[in-house]
């Protein structure tokens, strides 16, 4: 199954923020909320958007945690604010596909709810961190940049 979305930053966000093993599987779970939240107004998905937040609440409560420490990493006292312009981006994004594809993007939607509603923690931690979502961000394994830049 194709998801509908591709975790991109801008070309500051890119040169600051960089990723360590299993971070990754942190954006995946924000921008796959993100996705969700949109398919909620858009395709009449409350329902079973809020029973996946309940269901989640702690694996996305801990993704949470790890993205606000990547972007203070990154960003220091500004890594809140940062953060919050990436995940308004992620939304916006999906906002906008959902308008011009509002079918395919239900319909995709739709689907995502149907497996990640099956899963238990464990395996929706999987999920994200899993093969569907390889190579959807673009952010720089921490070190890579460093090696490249030499």
């Amino acid at each position: 199954m194709a998801l509908l979305f591709a975790l991109t930053a801008s070309a500051g966000a890119r040169a600051s923020v960089c990723l360590r093993p299993g971070d990754e599987a942190a954006l995946n779970s924000k921008a796959l909320q993100s996705e969700l939240m949109v398919s909620a107004l858009a395709c009449e998905e409350a329902a079973r958007y809020n029973a996946w937040v309940r269901r989640f609440q702690a694996e996305i409560a801990a993704n949470g945690a790890v993205l606000k420490r990547i972007f203070r990493q990154a960003y220091g006292t500004a890594g809140d604010a940062r953060l919050g312009q990436f995940v308004i981006v992620l939304a916006n994004e999906a906002a906008t596909r959902s308008a011009v594809e509002k079918a395919e993007f239900c319909v995709g939607a739709a689907r995502v709810l149907d497996r990640v509603l099956a899963m238990t923690g464990p395996e929706f931690l999987a999920y994200v961190a899993g093969p569907d979502f390889a190579g959807r961000q673009d952010f720089a394994e921490c070190g890579a940049r460093d090696s490249a830049a030499r």
